[in-house]
């Protein structure tokens, strides 16, 4: 299995319209810097000039997953330790300003687990079509940030199986419904790739705006196992898809 000292071995890539590449850079950049200054786990470019996209659902305040729910998120548990509840709700309140988007409220379990709302949990967005993003504290361990694979109920094994392929990583944890493999980790920091089985007949959609590019040691030995096709797109990127269809980069 492979080590645990590249911090970018996993990184999401966004596409934004003309104009807006520089402030959700800025956006992103900002939150992750309340891990770490240096870590940038985004990066947004922009599309060709006059393939703007307009976002084709209106997003609505509602208390559960919504039926356009995100193949992919990013959760980021934070400690108090260091800035006590002011300074997380400093970063939850950059969180409700733009570009940041409100996209939903989902209930959690567990008394305590987010002192600012405690029985639910907001997610927002960049930018329509790119991951979702959460705030969640904790008291103690270490700073996490977590990307999450939503995955359909029927493709989870085979996604896990993918991914795992893909990172040469083993399970840090398993549940029926719920897995995590560690990407990176030192005594402070730790990233995590996730996977979450939905509910039967809930299918995520697959983010249009956004892709996971993955670091791989070797392109053409993977070749032969992946499920879809992979096609090069430049010297050293190839793109591919996983079983749920989100779009793969492989560099």
């Amino acid at each position: 299995m492979g080590d645990l000292q590249d911090p970018f071995l996993v990184s999401i890539h966004i596409i934004t319209d003309p104009g807006q590449a520089k402030t959700l850079q800025q956006a992103a950049d900002q939150v992750l810097s309340w891990l770490h200054p240096d870590l940038t786990l985004f990066r947004v470019s922009e599309r060709a000039g006059g393939l703007s996209r307009k976002p084709k659902v209106r997003l609505q305040r509602v208390t559960e997953p919504p039926s356009h729910q995100p193949a992919l998120a990013v959760i980021l548990f934070l400690q108090d330790e260091y800035g006590g509840e002011e300074s997380l709700e400093r970063l939850h309140s950059q969180l409700r300003c733009p570009p940041w988007r409100y996209h939903h409220t989902e209930r959690v379990n567990g008394r305590g687990l987010l002192p600012f709302s405690p029985a639910s949990q907001d997610f927002v967005t960049l930018a329509p079509g790119t991951p979702l993003w959460a705030l969640r504290q904790v008291h103690y361990g270490k700073e996490i940030v977590r990307f999450t694979v939503y995955c359909r109920y029927e493709t989870y094994t085979e996604q896990v199986r993918l991914y795992r392929l893909l990172l040469r990583r083993r399970l840090a944890q398993k549940k029926e419904d719920f897995c995590f493999c560690v990407v990176y980790s030192n005594p402070e920091t730790e990233i995590q790739l996730s996977f979450k089985r939905m509910p039967r007949g809930q299918n995520p959609v697959p983010t249009e705006n956004a892709v996971m590019e993955i670091r791989v040691r070797d392109v053409g030995e993977l070749v032969p196992l992946l499920p879809r096709p992979c096609t090069p797109i430049s010297d050293v990127r190839w793109q591919t898809n996983d079983y749920d269809g989100n779009k793969i980069l492989l560099q």
